[in-house]
């Protein structure tokens, strides 16, 4: 198997880079492996590689280089597809680059490609072949800018065939994130080589840690905390290893808790594990970590860790008092209480000791090697699922899911998924092929997501076409069961299929609306429920109840029913410089529960775009004449439109009839410029 891992550069100091340089190593035993990077600007990388793994740089920015690349123009034009910085003045990725990668995905011979990088994942997604593409994430995409993440997670993600996090907290993140590729998502820690040469003796009192120094890794507090602990154990010391731009502030900091005899920084180092084996202790106080690989180094080199509880590695790699402390975040005076506490224990620090080297075997090559070949086993298998499947409507509202290239004798089964995720899964049986969701009775109102179980994997299913044309001639209200009761299937804009189920015991639906100048009429029938004599409809303010008002209706035969607003008495209860919604229900008596007023038994999907009127504009004045002395009405609870004063002519207000996002008949009146 031939294995292809994309990177931005090989050429720096960092966790990403030092995780794939091993893992690309600890593959090459059984596989063949290359390493892509977008551009190379060092002679020598940071980090050791295995000679067998082949290396590609795609850009060569030395200019002492044969292969230097800083005289093509591209080299200073911004890419089309990879997404610069916003405040990039110079890109960093040039339009050079970016062909170049474009044109090495178009002709590999690779079997996996993996991505580290997600700017480069979202080129990846543009690759149409048909290896198998991985997004490996390193860091916290959530996090992400918006010029990442729309392309990121609404075009690249969905065409992945696998996308891992470094623990399984990150993936439960993704995944409340982008629901629609919890499918996809497998940790993969960071691997970590075994440690090589000496280990740590426990013997020296030196704490340790390393990282670049920037504010988001926390030498501040430690360097606080452990000036707290240094007057009792005198003979200890700090060891900080790293650059940054921090490297002032720490120097201060260390001045100002008058640590100079026992803080020191140590400056960089590459490799860094040597000096682990120099310690006895190591500290992370990282208020941000993805993983942790000087964590797992450390480790392993036989040093106990203590580290703040950073979202989300270090929970992930130590093991609460066996081999080390996760202490919660910023917490500087619990920090310095677990330092102290393994140096003044001996016998627990080395226990811990041996605990951390046995510990963090599952992180080094042969786990990791191991896990990532479990990885592309699982990537095939769900490849070789069906999934493209089509959705048609019977003459009865059933809806009918077909997918192609399902074996007739399989046990795959369709589940619906509740979006919300308020009600249970539906498990329907495919047979030759197809699955029934009968029309009523089985789906309760809301948006469901379908998908394919089979082989121990659930995915959802990718629409190649809905046909609804039965819902035209479907008889409602239904003779049996709720009034409203309509399946309409649809591709969703990610691709995959899914119903709206609509479901209503009683249901008011609107057959049209006359949206004159003087007034709006609403024309309706109510189902599973009669209008009453003195029925109305009441409009419902969605922020103050005080400007609630109802409006009488006009029953008709067989549940009809008109009512007319008046646009001025309506404009009257505007606040201009605001923007007021109403949501409109039906009362049909007293003592009945009110329902709303909708357009749903349609096979239009959003009604909101489609089912639009003219938008009456009235003129009105904030300051009413007094009105004359009305007798009392028979109902406090209707009409109140007609106790709302007449208005001299002033400014002009816009009434906007419309249907909301659930379907429900809405009016926003707003001022007219």
């Amino acid at each position: 198997m031939k294995i292809s891992f994309l990177l931005v550069d090989r050429c720096h100091i960092g966790g990403v880079v030092s995780a794939i340089h091993n893992l690309a190593g600890a593959l090459a035993d059984h596989h063949e492996v290359e390493l892509v990077a977008l551009r190379r600007n060092r002679d020598h990388p940071f980090f050791p590689l295995d000679p067998r793994v082949k290396t590609l740089p795609l850009t060569d920015t030395r200019k002492h280089s044969h292969t230097y690349d800083g005289d093509d123009p591209a080299m200073d034009a911004f890419p089309h597809i990879y997404p610069n910085e916003p405040t990039d003045k110079k890109p960093w990725i040039s339009r050079l680059a970016e062909r170049r990668l474009m044109e090495y995905l178009a002709t590999t011979d690779a079997d996996v490609v993996v991505s580290n990088n997600p700017k480069i994942t979202i080129m990846l997604a543009y690759a149409d072949r048909d290896f198998l593409k991985v997004a490996m994430e390193h860091s916290r995409p959530a996090r992400y800018g918006a010029h990442i993440r729309d392309a990121l997670f609404r075009d690249a993600y969905p065409k992945m065939d696998a996308i891992t996090a470094p623990t399984p907290d990150e993936c439960r993140t993704i995944a409340g994130v982008v629901p629609a590729v919890s499918h996809l998502l497998s940790p993969m820690p960071n691997c970590i080589p075994a440690h090589e040469g000496q280990m740590s003796t426990g013997d020296n009192k030196i704490v340790v840690t390393a990282g670049l120094l920037k504010p988001h890794k926390g030498f501040a507090d430690l360097i606080e905390a452990f000036s707290t602990v240094a007057p009792r154990h005198p003979d200890w010391s700090l060891r900080i290893y790293g650059s940054g731009p921090e490297r002032g502030n720490l120097r201060k900091k260390i001045n100002e808790t008058g640590s100079n005899n026992q803080v020191f920084l140590m400056g960089p180092a590459t490799p860094v594990t040597p000096e682990f084996a120099k310690g006895s202790i190591f500290v992370l106080p990282s208020h941000l970590e993805a993983f942790g690989n000087v964590t797992v180094e450390a480790m392993a080199a036989g040093l106990p860790a203590v580290c703040y509880d950073a979202p989300h590695g270090p929970r992930n790699i130590i093991t609460q008092g066996e081999d080390g402390y996760v202490v919660p975040l910023g917490d500087k005076a619990a920090l310095a209480e677990h330092i102290e506490k393994l140096i003044a224990d001996e016998d627990l620090r080395r226990k811990m000791a041996a605990a951390a080297v046995a510990n963090v075997v599952r992180f080094q090559e042969a786990e990791t090697v191991a896990r990532f070949e479990r990885l592309v086993e699982t990537m095939r298998a769900r490849r070789a699922i069906p999934r493209t499947a089509t959705a048609t409507v019977t003459p009865r509202g059933d809806v009918r899911v077909r997918v192609e290239g399902l074996p007739s004798d399989g046990d795959a089964e369709l589940v619906c998924k509740d979006v919300r995720k308020k009600a249970e899964e539906v498990v329907l049986p495919f047979v030759g092929g197809e699955a029934l969701v009968p029309g009523v009775g089985t789906l309760v109102e809301g948006d469901w997501e379908l998908t394919i179980r089979s082989a121990g994997f659930d995915l959802p299913l990718r629409s190649a076409g809905c046909d609804t044309l039965q819902l035209l001639s479907l008889e409602l209200p239904r003779a049996e069961g709720p009034a409203l009761s309509l399946l309409l299937p649809h591709a969703h804009t990610d691709g995959t299929l899914r119903v709206q189920s609509r479901v209503r015991a009683q249901h008011v639906e609107v057959a049209g609306l006359d949206a004159g100048a003087a007034s709006i009429v609403i024309d309706a029938a109510a189902w599973g429920v009669e209008p009453g004599a003195d029925s109305v409809i009441e409009a419902v303010h969605r922020k103050e109840a005080d400007k609630n008002f109802t409006v009488p209706v006009r029953a008709g035969a067989d549940g009809r029913f008109t009512a007319a607003l008046d646009n001025a008495a309506a404009a009257r209860l505007h606040q201009p410089g605001t923007e007021d919604v109403w949501d409109f229900w039906l009362l049909p008596d007293q003592g009945s529960a009110r329902i709303r007023v909708c357009r749903l038994a349609t096979d239009v999907l959003v009604p909101m775009d489609v089912f639009t009127y003219p938008y009456p504009v009235v003129k009105t004045s904030g300051a009413p004449a007094p009105a004359a002395e009305a007798a009392p009405s028979k109902s406090r609870w209707r009409n109140r439109l007609s106790a709302v004063p007449a208005a001299v002519a002033g400014p002009r207000h816009e009434l906007r009839p419309y249907f909301s996002s659930n379907g429900q008949l809405s009016l926003k009146i707003i001022d007219k410029k």
